[in-house]
């Protein structure tokens, strides 16, 4: 890789600066905006109220690998993508949307000569841009050219086409990446919810054990992830990375749905070790999101008094009943919705399929549906 400063957010770190001042009010989603008209309600005045009925919250909404729609593979299609996307427009205000995360693996092919995949992702993840809904994507190794190559120009004629800083820039929550040029393969945004500054951080995949894994590289963005988040030391800080958490010894939540509990602790996958051992050295990260391992899975680590909660979601090897591999569903459309409710200091998860004609598929077994403490 050629041409990468240890630390080259610096630039984008003053850049950072305008999302703290910038007219919130281009995006509902985001803080809630005083007006500077006779009669507009105060923002602080509401917040206090909702905090007394115990409603102070906003929403992440999270999208687990969608390569199989975007290659229309095993079952998956563009609908179940587009469905998604058009429930989290539809209930961006009701929902109170702050973000939206992707976990990676946008599409099955990277930069295998694939346009029509990309053209696919873009059509969909472009219409969160339209209502100015601000999200962020994680690099995957199906991502990648060759699989799971982290170096660059490995995704150079994909991700970095249709994601990469020069048309991620643009955009007021984009805070910065790594490396020089249009990468923007690890990147971190910034947003503003409740009163409370957050940054998402995302972490390229590099897992070690694999053919195309580089020490190099891991050292170096790595380092620069350490210093994304000792800058913004003041904002509460979700990690993003494809490979994070295996799935439970035992657990069936990778075929079949509404079986699974948390009360099995999963390893970390040999990324997610990697990733863990910095980020725990970080009071302010308190939040990991992962796909890539099929299933459900939980765990919550504590370093020196630091919780950090981690959480997997993935469904790309989903069955449609009787279960017995002869037909996979893609996915389904499942994605999922995290609740911070600030009031009362929980974050919720809900996980769920929407439908165009509102018989959403749901699932309320224990590692799908269920409440956390917000911070501890």
């Amino acid at each position: 890789m050629k041409n990468l400063s240890r630390f080259p957010f610096q630039s984008k770190i003053q850049a950072g600066v305008r999302i703290v001042f910038y007219p919130l009010c281009f995006a509902l989603a985001l803080t809630a905006c005083k007006k500077d008209t006779e009669g507009a309600p105060d923002s602080q005045a509401v917040q206090e109220e909702q905090e007394q009925e115990g409603e102070a919250f906003f929403s992440i909404a999270v999208l687990p690998d969608t390569q199989y729609y975007t290659s229309l593979k095993h079952g998956g299609t563009m609908e179940m993508f587009s469905q998604q996307i058009q429930w989290i427009r539809d209930n961006r205000e009701t929902e109170k949307i702050a973000y939206v995360v992707h976990l990676g693996d946008l599409v099955d092919h990277g930069d295998d000569d694939n346009a029509v995949e990309w053209e696919r992702a873009k059509t969909q993840m472009y219409k969160l841009e339209t209502d100015t809904i601000p999200y962020g994507v994680a690099v995957g190794n199906h991502d990648q050219t060759p699989l799971g190559n982290p170096a660059s120009p490995g995704t150079n004629s994909g991700y970095g086409v249709y994601f990469g800083r020069n048309h991620m820039q643009q955009f007021p929550w984009y805070g910065g990446a790594y490396g020089s040029s249009n990468n923007s393969d690890n990147h971190y945004d910034l947003f503003t919810a409740n009163g409370q500054d957050y940054l998402v951080l995302y972490i390229e995949f590099n897992s070690p054990g694999q053919e195309e894994y580089s020490a190099s590289i891991e050292s170096a963005v790595m380092d620069w992830a350490d210093g994304v988040l000792t800058s913004y030391a003041d904002r509460k800080a979700i990690v993003v990375s494809h490979s994070i958490l295996n799935r439970p010894s035992g657990s069936t939540s990778n075929v079949k749905p509404g079986q699974g509990d948390n009360s099995l602790t999963p390893a970390f996958t040999n990324h997610g070790e990697v990733i863990y051992e910095r980020m725990k050295l970080h009071s302010n990260v308190f939040l990991m999101l992962s796909g890539h391992i099929s299933g459900e899975a939980f765990r919550r680590d504590t370093y020196n008094g630091h919780v950090i909660k981690s959480y997997l979601a993935d469904y790309q090897s989903r069955e449609n009943p009787p279960y017995d591999g002869t037909n996979r569903n893609g996915g389904n459309g499942l994605m999922r919705v995290m609740k911070f409710n600030t009031a009362q200091q929980t974050l919720q998860v809900r996980t769920f399929a929407p439908r165009a004609d509102g018989s959403h598929v749901t699932e309320v077994d224990g590692d799908s549906q269920f409440t956390e403490p917000l911070f501890d």
